[in-house]
């Protein structure tokens, strides 16, 4: 498979709780997702309508971020340690939805970019890669515009080569010694 999507549960806030809002989402911690969707009839009786979704990969908020990374960001480092190819894990949500409680992790729970890293080089280690360097880059895209985000937000652009493969002409790159290291960049960026 090219592509996985993978949907996270993030359970309700202290504040939805309080306010007396509804959970309406169910996850089997497997592949779907329901939507409970309150309706009323005519006569006034109020019901249920449920809604079924499908992906890949479902994860319910009880859920760790180490749960969310052995099943989706594991079988990409494997992907790309045994070189079959590159790969990608990125978010996408709402603001409030989860995506930097996932990706950074907060105190006492790392987030998938420290575990995908420290998965990396611990792989590195065991399978005696030794050199094998570890390099990181990071940009961002913003209003249509490229920007370097480990060399002060220099603008770049991105080019496609002969092959039609895109470039991102400029991009620094930094060779990592560790996941610490790794994340003390990406937190500067």
């Amino acid at each position: 498979d090219r592509i996985k999507v993978a949907v996270r549960k993030r359970p309700l806030f202290k504040k939805e709780v309080e306010r007396g809002d509804v959970d309406v989402l169910q996850a089997d911690n497997a592949q779907s997702i329901t939507v409970l969707e309150p309706k009323t009839k005519v006569d006034l009786t109020r019901y249920t309508e449920e809604h079924d979704f499908f992906f890949d990969e479902v994860l319910g908020e009880e859920c760790s971020n180490q749960q969310v990374f052995d099943r989706c960001g594991a079988p990409l480092v494997k992907y790309v340690i045994e070189r079959q190819g590159k790969a990608s894990c990125f978010c996408y949500g709402q603001t409030g939805s989860g995506k930097t409680h996932t990706m950074m992790g907060n105190p006492g729970q790392p987030g998938l970019y420290f575990l995908a890293a420290a998965d990396v080089f611990r792989v590195k280690a065991e399978r005696g890669y030794g050199d094998m360097g570890v390099w990181v880059s990071f940009f961002e895209i913003y209003g249509g515009k490229l920007y370097d985000l480990l060399n002060d937000r220099r603008k770049l652009v991105a080019r496609a080569d002969a092959k039609q493969v895109v470039n991102i002409v400029g991009l620094r790159e930094q060779e990592v010694s560790s996941a610490h290291h790794l994340m003390e960049l990406l937190n500067a960026g």
